[in-house]
């Protein structure tokens, strides 16, 4: 049986004592099979340990495998006779050649944190700073993992700054390794892999884990055991380790940093100040004179919650200043380092000493002589008998692995800065993130939401690559599939104004693509969505599928917790090309163009041409400045918007005929047409060029009104003013302009307050006090007080007789509101003329445009109003019907015409006709006469009845000189002539008298009252007596004989004061009431509800009023 490798060691002489180098294997069964021969590696700051290990055994048959993952602590005896210990994983295993006696095996041996290499992952993190993920990780490993538990232990004692809380961080295809140590580098913290036993007692004290320092100050690198290191040659007669070797060097590096993001809150770049390294680079330039400048343009701002329920770190400009100190520091650290030759065996990376005994070092005082090891290289061989040594050697031959010295025992090679210099990691914001892709996420909301987002329109979402286990941490989120999965999240739109843009919200449960803002996946955004699987494409109006509806293009929106979609569809389909916007609700659809059914395959029928704008519901039309609707055709629409040439040439020869008939109805002496006017106002109003033309017209109108109604002209001036000033612009400007020229035109202002004072001598106490206060406003706003004199005159119904002014200023004409608007006038004159010679678009063509708010309807074919119900007509001032035929009216019921003043027809060629087919032709005038005037013959002819003609006081027939009078007097005939009489027979009998039956003529009028006796009286009383209604305004009187207890109703145009009075012998008290405005009643309405008398009266019934 083969001696172990340790008796064979121990045999030679070489016991445990004579070594430099011992090894202890967590997997017992090695250590008395290996020897280590050599120990080679590297430790450093901000990257960890790595160690090769040479070993020795007569076992030619060691698994690999029992290596892997066995903890192992190497020890090395220092000169002071101490083991300090080294520990680690073997990640790593290989074996040499064999001579039959002895094998050799080369070993990796690396910290902990290697293991992290070892793990990728995809996940997020909200709401967590730094520090917190580290911990997170850690204890995730620590609870997977019995081996990296053993291992490695964190310690965050070295952090002393507060770390931001992270609304989002994202772990993006990258190991545990690069994740981690990218986001220390980007806060500046150090990592430092540690021994926790850096001394032992004895070799075969048991492995204890490592720890894993975070440290962002240089306050917690601590010194050495042994506090100082001495300059000394290197050689075996030396007791004690020394350095033998110090070399500075020093590299040019960038000497300011400037850091600049976007910072979404404040829509604005946050620039830092720019950091300016206090580092000397060199004697023959200063820092400012070399400007060597990184200027880096980073990732934008995190945006945290806006209402801050995320408790996340608001991102701000200290940020960007820490980032620029740390740059700073970085490249103050590269420019100026040392490299140390030693062969102390226990210089611990992270630790500080002071060096002395160097020749230009001892000239330092302090800190300045202090040193702090960012690194080392090392190697350290055991002693080996010489035949043993050169047995190793051959099979390091035979093994083709890479030799040392064999007369230099033990060395390193230590990288070292100042105590003094902080220690910052390096950190690239470029070269230190993932690869960032566009993928997939989905839209996750609360529960019971459809659409979820904040005032930005931000959204959250599900990454997919998320996985239940990894987020346990943290209650699940970033896998719960509702709005605890991600911060809020960026939507990319096609149009972002302030206020205004396109606005189409992801939906919950939709599949967006997430695309990232400077390629750094901390910050998503979505830049669009997909249709996947059951997510079919949009269906317009609810059916057909692609490739089918290929043609049709457009957007289809979703009701909320609804059935109900909007939709603007593009039918690009051949032959059937359209658009459509629809409103499911009430099938509310505006559809243009070749019409066609809903398609629900490539070709669907037709529904015409055209447009069509429709509702199940109710609909309205609304134009504020004018409409055309008409059926004239204009190819391509190469005319004007509003062309209506056509309707203003029909309109101009309607006007012309209608004046043409007015004219000679006026010769006949009969009534004008009062629209003759008002027409032309209106055809002028359309085809106006631009706004230029369209004041000017306005102008013109408002002249000529003032020229033949100025009182009117008053009363329309706020209307007048308004129009103006919409076709300048703002109405508050061109009042504006009014005022500043107004107030230059002193016989104006003259003008104008002599009206108001008129006014005021003729109005009440009321009306004076309102014109008190629109002379105090004459200086400041002449224009208000125009339009204020309007509505007053307006309101009070002043005469045009009654403005009737004297001259002013020495004139001794007399003036009228005419002459107070004759600067107005001008004015606007100077005002339309300014505006026709500007250059702004006023003055250009700006399509055919309507100078007021006007309703055109046209038609070259006619035009048809049809319901089966009622239409109903009405306006304000006049309807004005003209036809170059006939108009021609038609009812199967009725034909009915009311007017407040008269009717007057004529027929200027072929005469008047009316016929009753059945029934009466009845013509009254109640309330006056009757001429029928004829230049030849009058006929009244009754084909099967008789002719009655029947007056209560006289009837007069007179005819060339004769005439015969009928009256109660008797029948008196007279003529100059003869008076010849033929008849079979003639009787001549004694006299008698007729009572004629004349209808009673209803009365009307303004104001109506009767009296109610029935709480004065009997009624038997009242019963066959007479009584007298007096009116005492008009000085009339009328007699009547009580039917009922109540009065005949007495009605008038005006307010009168009336009186009833008892005849003969009446012994009641006068009744004197003063009659007040009442609408009036007509004799069929005589049995209304309420007597409608207007004066204190109590109602009984439907028919009386009792006197109080």
């Amino acid at each position: 049986m083969l001696k172990t490798i340790n008796l064979l060691i121990e045999s030679l002489g070489f016991g445990l004592q004579k070594r430099a180098l011992h090894i202890q294997f967590a997997n017992v069964s090695l250590n008395s099979q290996v020897f280590i021969q050599r120990i080679q590696g590297q430790h450093f700051i901000n990257e960890g340990l790595k160690v090769e290990l040479l070993c020795l055994s007569t076992n030619a048959h060691i698994q690999l495998k029992q290596f892997i993952g066995s903890q192992v602590a190497i020890d090395q005896v220092t000169d002071l006779g101490k083991l300090a210990r080294t520990t680690g994983i073997i990640t790593g295993a290989s074996q040499g050649q064999s001579d039959g006696a002895l094998t050799l095996y080369k070993l990796t041996l690396e910290d902990a944190t290697s293991l992290w290499h070892k793990r990728r992952n995809s996940r997020v993190f909200m709401n967590k700073s730094v520090v917190e993920i580290t911990e997170t990780l850690f204890k995730e490993w620590q609870s997977k993992s019995a081996l990296f538990a053993s291992s490695l232990t964190l310690s965050t004692e070295g952090l002393k700054q507060d770390y931001d809380i992270r609304p989002f961080v994202m772990q993006a295809n990258e190991t545990d390794y690069k994740f981690l140590t990218r986001l220390w580098r980007s806060e500046g913290i150090n990592w430092l892999v540690d021994e926790a036993d850096k001394i032992v007692a004895m070799s075969a004290q048991p492995i204890q884990a490592q720890k894993l320092r975070l440290i962002d100050d240089n306050s917690h690198f601590e010194a050495l055991s042994r506090r100082s290191i001495r300059f000394h040659r290197s050689n075996a007669t030396e007791r004690f380790d020394t350095i033998t070797s110090f070399i500075a060097q020093r590299t040019i590096q960038s000497n300011a940093i400037q850091v600049q993001r976007w910072q979404a809150d404040t829509l604005a770049q946050d620039q830092g100040n720019t950091s300016l390294s206090t580092h000397k680079h060199s004697e023959q330039q200063d820092n400012e004179t070399l400007s060597l400048e990184q200027a880096w343009t980073i990732s934008p701002a995190w945006i945290s919650d806006l209402n801050g329920e995320d408790q996340s770190t608001s991102s701000g400009s200290a940020q960007i200043e820490k980032l620029n100190t740390q740059l700073t520091q970085y490249q103050d650290l590269q420019s100026k380092y040392f490299t140390a030759i030693s062969s102390v065996r226990d210089a611990d990376v992270g630790y500080w000493f002071e060096f002395v005994g160097h020749p230009e070092i001892d000239q330092h005082q302090g800190s300045d002589r202090e040193f702090l090891i960012l690194g080392k290289r090392f190697y350290s061989q055991n002693n080996l008998p010489k035949e043993l040594t050169t047995q190793v050697e051959a099979l390091l031959d035979l093994s083709r692995w890479q030799k040392v010295n064999p007369d230099e025992r033990v060395a390193n090679e230590l990288s070292l800065v100042r105590r003094s210099i902080p220690i910052v990691p390096e950190y690239d914001p470029l070269k230190h993130r993932p690869m960032a892709y566009p993928q997939r996420a989905k839209v996750v909301g609360p529960e019971g939401e459809t659409i979820f987002v904040d005032q930005w329109g931000r959204i959250k979402v599900r990454f997919v690559f998320t996985r239940a286990d990894d987020h346990g941490h943290d209650g699940g989120a970033g896998a719960n599939d509702n709005d605890t999965d991600s911060a809020w999240v960026d939507v990319l739109t096609s149009w972002a104004g302030e206020g205004y843009g396109s606005r189409f919200h992801p939906r919950i449960g939709e599949i967006v693509v997430i695309d990232f803002f400077d390629g750094n996946v901390d910050r998503p955004f979505v830049v669009g969505r997909l249709h996947e699987a059951e997510r079919y494409q949009t269906m317009f109006d609810v059916q057909g599928q692609l490739p089918d509806t290929k043609k049709l293009s457009g957007i289809r929106s979703q009701e909320v917790g609804g059935a109900g979609f909007n939709q603007l569809r593009f039918d690009d389909t051949t032959g059937q090309i359209s658009t459509q916007l629809q409103s499911s609700h009430a099938a509310s659809q505006l559809n243009l163009g070749n019409l066609s059914h809903p398609k629900a395959q490539e070709l669907s029928d037709g529904r015409g041409e055209g447009f069509e704008l429709r509702t199940d519901a109710y609909g309205a039309v609304r134009a504020g400045k004018g409409m055309l609707i008409t059926t004239y055709a204009q190819e391509k629409a190469v005319a004007d918007h509003l062309e209506a040439a056509q309707a203003q040439v029909l309109l101009n020869q309607g006007h012309e005929s209608m004046k043409m008939l007015s004219e000679l109805a006026e010769k006949q002496q009969t009534d004008a047409l009062n629209v003759i006017n008002r027409l032309p106002k209106l055809i002028q109003s359309l085809q106006m060029e631009n706004i230029s033309q369209a004041a000017s017209q306005t102008l013109s109108l408002f002249q000529n009104d003032l020229t033949e109604d100025p009182l009117s002209a008053l009363k329309n001036s706020d209307s007048f003013v308004e129009q103006m000033g919409a076709f300048g612009g703002e109405s508050q400007s061109t009042v504006q302009f009014f005022k500043d020229s107004f107030m230059d035109s002193q016989d104006a202002m003259a003008n104008l307050r002599e009206t108001i004072e008129t006014l005021e001598d003729l109005g009440t106490e009321k009306l004076q006090s309102r014109l008190v206060s629109l002379k105090s406003g004459m200086n400041t706003d002449p224009i208000q007080v125009l339009k204020k004199v309007g509505e007053i005159i307006e309101d009070v119904k002043v005469k045009p007789d009654d403005l009737i002014i004297g001259g002013c200023f020495g004139q001794p004409e007399t003036l009228t509101p005419q002459i107070a608007m004759n600067h107005l006038k001008n004015l606007m004159q100077g005002y339309v003329s300014d505006l026709e010679n500007s250059k702004d678009a006023r003055e250009r063509k700006q399509g055919k445009l309507f100078r007021q708010a006007l309703m055109l309807l046209a038609s070259p074919n006619g035009i048809a109003l049809t319901t089966p119900e009622d239409i109903f007509m009405h306006a304000s001032s006049d309807i004005g019907q003209s036809s170059q035929g006939s108009i021609n009216l038609s009812a199967q019921k009725n034909v009915i015409a009311h007017a407040q003043d008269k009717i007057s027809l004529f027929a200027a060629q072929k005469g008047l006709r009316a016929f009753a087919a059945k029934g009466k032709l009845e013509l009254q005038a109640q309330d006056d006469a009757i001429e029928a005037i004829a230049r030849k013959v009058i006929k009244l002819i009754s084909t099967e009845d008789k002719i009655e003609i029947t007056s209560p006081k006289e009837i007069v027939l007179t005819a060339g000189g004769s005439q015969l009078k009928i009256n109660a007097s008797g029948v008196f005939s007279t003529t100059g002539g003869k008076f010849e009489s033929k008849a079979g027979q003639h009787l001549f009998m004694g006299g008698a008298t007729v009572n004629a039956q004349l209808p009673k003529m209803p009365e009307s009028g303004m104001y109506s009252m009767r009296f109610d006796l029935s709480q004065i009286f009997d009624p038997n009383i009242l019963k066959n007596i007479k009584y007298k209604i007096i009116n005492h305004s008009k000085k009339l009187e009328s007699e009547y004989e009580f039917v009922q207890q109540s009065s005949e109703r007495v009605y008038s145009d005006t307010s009168d004061e009336i009186e009833l009075a008892l005849v003969p012998g009446a012994y009641l008290t006068e009744i004197k009431q003063t009659v007040v405005e009442q609408e009036a009643e007509s004799l069929e309405d005589e049995e209304i509800d309420g007597c409608g008398c207007g004066i204190d009266l109590e109602h009984k019934n439907d028919n009386a009023c009792e006197v109080k």
